[in-house]
């Protein structure tokens, strides 16, 4: 790849694009309108293995087939970012509350923390997606997000950037995530955030806070190499007077090494005799990480406001006496709470088995319980991930194991070959493999929000499922239709490729339920009033719509 080519990927998401514009400005407290998409986004190509037909580096802001929604997306970040420190330098006018959250928002928007100035947390966390991928050619096709470093020695079908084994999980309302722990009496782990559950909020308490710690050194997304980098980045910012007037003048009383930028400059991982390139004394060292702490405790605080997690969709004004469903949604409603067992993981706010579903437990449910399960997905071979077995131009192997990787999710991290340490080993970790093959049951609030009809969501952990409607489907049918390989005629609708972790199979709740079409298409209704951002107007007050007898 060209000197110049390089410069445009290290540049690709600062690029303010064209065909940016908005129908309302930021203002911080409340939600931003999304931005306005193209109608003439890329086509999506059909699948491949490690989606090796699709060019990645192309399709970034600067590329030679630029896809309209990726500059778009950029573009929003860029605007968002540039909103907010106007709003940052008259941040003395407001209380500590809106500080913080403002703090926290900020930082999430910043691209110049990661290494090469391209990639922000709200890259591939675009709230109007509810959080998850921001745009639909990744979203289809590789599903994981790429990450900010481009793989220049790369030989297709290999990646020609970073892409790490799974998609975004949304970080709204991750911020109600309990402390992770296991519950003997359940045999189940309750609580933490990824999808692995190894950010516990065991050291700082919020399992938020801690998920934020992640993205900015994993090499494959932002991909610093040192939790210092990212305090450095942050001292030098437009905010960084934000930070000590909530957190204290210590946060960036630090001795810098003269090479710092240099250091911070070439993405991680640091070389394995060099853990933390950043050279700092143990008491500066001490210093930074207390303020990483801090950067991300803000993150957290904007996550848990409502400008993330509204609890403001139909289904809330619905609770509210503010609204009323319609007799689909309604239908899938009851099919939700019983025949369909969604509640008994995605809980709703309705015990299981009422004879009054009408009667919320909670006006507020987050539909999940905070546990794991292995629901039975297959491999999914799109991942570009599967096809990063060799050295890029820094040496790095993301994935050593090609195809032959596994991902135990849950097990993974218990047993401690996950990407973070295992903090109670002398328990957790003989539970393994009970949990191997186990991710988070993820919320299910905004999980159709999308800024049009047309653009493409992907589901689960691996993003295998790519519309609500194959979700469903495969709740409903992947235990009880033939198997058949991935790409095959006739693969999620009438077979299914194997899970790729069968030991510890969900056969219980799911896989053969029994329900119709029209069944499936109620569910997939009333999943839809999960959407934050419903205006109540008196249409939706009118007499209540009649259940199906």
């Amino acid at each position: 790849m060209k000197e110049s080519r390089l410069l445009a990927l290290a540049a690709a998401f600062a690029t303010v694009a064209a065909v940016m514009y908005f129908s309302r400005p930021i203002v911080h407290g409340q939600s931003e309108a999304g931005p306005k998409f193209s109608s003439a986004a890329t086509a999506i190509p059909p699948f491949a293995v490690c989606s090796g037909n699709v060019n990645v580096a192309s399709l970034l802001p600067g590329g030679a087939h630029e896809d309209p929604e990726v500059a778009t997306a950029a573009a929003f970040i860029t605007l968002t970012e540039s909103t907010l420190l106007q709003q940052v330098a008259q941040a003395s006018s407001l209380d500590q509350y809106h500080q913080i959250t403002l703090l926290g928002k900020t930082e999430i928007y910043d691209v110049n923390l990661s290494p090469l100035g391209n990639i922000a947390c709200a890259t591939c966390h675009a709230q109007y997606t509810g959080f998850r991928g921001s745009t639909s050619i990744f979203n289809a096709t590789t599903a994981s997000q790429p990450g900010g470093v481009p793989i220049t020695n790369a030989t297709p079908p290999e990646p020609n950037a970073r892409f790490g084994p799974r998609n975004p999980q949304t970080y709204a309302y991750a911020a109600f995530a309990p402390i992770l722990h296991y519950n003997a009496t359940q045999a189940s782990f309750y609580g933490g955030n990824f999808w692995d559950m190894r950010a516990t909020g065991i050291r700082l308490g919020n399992p938020a806070a801690e998920q934020a710690q992640g993205p900015p050194v994993n090499p494959v997304e932002m991909g610093n190499s040192d939790t210092a980098c990212v305090v450095w980045k942050a001292s030098q910012s437009q905010y960084a007077s934000l930070i000590t007037t909530i957190w204290g003048a210590q946060s960036f009383a630090i001795r810098w090494p003269s090479d710092v930028a240099t250091v911070c400059a070439k993405p991680g991982p640091p070389p394995a005799n060099d853990l933390l390139p950043v050279h700092l004394s143990t008491v500066d060292r001490g210093t930074s990480n207390s303020t990483y702490d801090h950067i991300t405790m803000s993150m957290a605080s904007y996550e848990a406001s409502p400008d993330v997690s509204a609890f403001s969709s139909k289904f809330d004004a619905y609770l509210a006496g503010n609204a009323q469903l319609t007799g689909t949604e309604l239908n899938g409603y009851d099919l939700f709470n019983g025949k369909a067992h969604c509640n008994q993981c995605h809980l709703s706010g309705t015990a299981v088995g009422t004879q009054n579903v009408q009667v919320a437990a909670d006006v507020a449910p987050l539909f999940t319980d905070f546990t794991a399960n292995n629901i039975g997905l297959p491999k999914n071979l799109a991942l570009p991930y599967y096809c990063e077995s060799k050295p890029d131009q820094f040496g790095y192997i993301a994935n050593p194991l090609g195809f032959n990787f596994v991902d135990l999710g849950l097990g993974g991290f218990l047993n401690g070959t996950g990407a973070a340490p295992n903090p109670n080993t002398l328990q957790w970790k003989q539970l393994a493999p009970l949990f191997n093959g186990m991710f988070q049951t993820a919320t299910l609030r905004n999980v159709d929000k999308r800024p049009t009809p047309t653009f493409i969501k992907e589901y689960m952990h691996n993003g295998y499922l790519k519309s609500l409607k194959e979700v469903v489907h495969f709740y409903n049918t992947s235990q009880a239709l033939p198997r058949c390989a991935q790409g095959s005629p006739g693969e999620k609708v009438t077979c299914w490729p194997a899970p790729e972790y069968p030991a510890t199979l969900n056969t219980t709740q799911l896989g053969n339920l029994g329900l119709t079409s029209t069944e499936e298409a109620e569910i997939v209704a009333f999943l839809q009033t999960l959407t934050d951002g419903f205006v109540t107007s008196p249409t939706t007050l009118a007499v209540p719509a009649k259940r199906r007898p």
